[in-house]
């Protein structure tokens, strides 16, 4: 599989800049998991999967963007003053691969901490993950044809583009039909946690169409710019956010643990 950062040369600058946003990325992705490991002893139980499942998305995420920043490096090598491409390709579909895992972590993750139940969670969470793969699968097939032919590169992304407006509006009906019944004050938290959804998904598509708009290196130093800060956005500091509204409502409804981490009672008092 070719992308377009395989058709070009990199001066110095903008081989190490796309290096360190990979590696940065890595890094903060892992430095996540530590934080959500360590706090989720204060997150009720009720809501400890959600909290679960973001340390799930950061080790999947981690491992990609590892990968990812390997196969950058290993793909080029410095020749008569530039990165020049060698026997082996870099390629954005991992990344694919990944989001058919994390992005179901991340939208269960919301529902759990609306407050969804029973054949509600189940029925909403179903048809999330089946507009977000079908979301996914169609952009794959859509980048393969980045190189060769953009017609189609813009095809498959006008049908991945109707499953993502089918997704995001699920989310945005149940954050605004469900955030009354939060707890602890939460219910400004989660319209804040759709704005920063709205945002960072919308980085991808860009970054999806970088190559029917900047077609050179620097559109490709581009397109990993946009996919850092959206892979950070979406993953890490959404995560910092929905597990802030987990402990909140556990507080709320009076975890013990929580209210200890939020510093509302003495430390000595026992665990609920």
């Amino acid at each position: 599989m070719k992308n377009i950062e395989s058709l070009f040369d990199y001066s110095a600058g903008q081989f190490e800049f796309i290096d360190h946003l990979l590696t940065m990325g890595v890094g903060v992705h892992f430095a996540a998991l530590i934080f959500f490991l360590v706090v989720s002893q204060f997150v009720a139980p009720k809501y400890r999967i959600a909290t679960a499942l973001s340390c799930i998305v950061m080790v999947s995420a981690g491992l990609i963007l590892n990968s990812q920043a390997v196969m950058w490096t290993d793909a080029y090598a410095y020749v008569d003053g530039s990165y020049q491409l060698q026997d082996l390709t870099f390629s954005n579909g991992y990344r694919y691969v990944n989001w058919m895992a994390t992005i179901p972590c991340l939208l269960l993750q919301l529902l759990i901490v609306l407050n969804l139940k029973g054949k509600e969670l189940f029925s909403t969470a179903t048809w999330l993950i089946l507009a977000a793969w079908g979301m996914i699968i169609t952009g794959y097939v859509g980048q393969l044809y980045e190189v060769d032919d953009i017609a189609q590169l813009m095809i498959w992304g006008a049908v991945s583009t109707a499953f993502f407006v089918v997704m995001n509006w699920i989310v945005g009906t149940k954050i605004f039909k469900n955030r009354a019944t939060m707890l602890g004050g939460t219910d400004s938290t989660i319209t804040k946690v759709f704005w920063l959804m709205m945002f960072a998904w919308t980085l991808y598509p860009i970054a999806y169409l970088v190559p029917a708009f900047m077609n050179n290196a620097d559109g490709v130093v581009l397109r990993q710019l946009l996919f850092t800060i959206a892979d950070i956005s979406s993953k890490v500091i959404y995560g910092l956010m929905i597990t802030y509204i987990a402990i909140q409502q556990s507080a709320a409804a009076g975890y013990v643990p929580a209210q200890q981490a939020l510093g509302r009672i003495g430390m000595d008092s026992k665990a609920a």
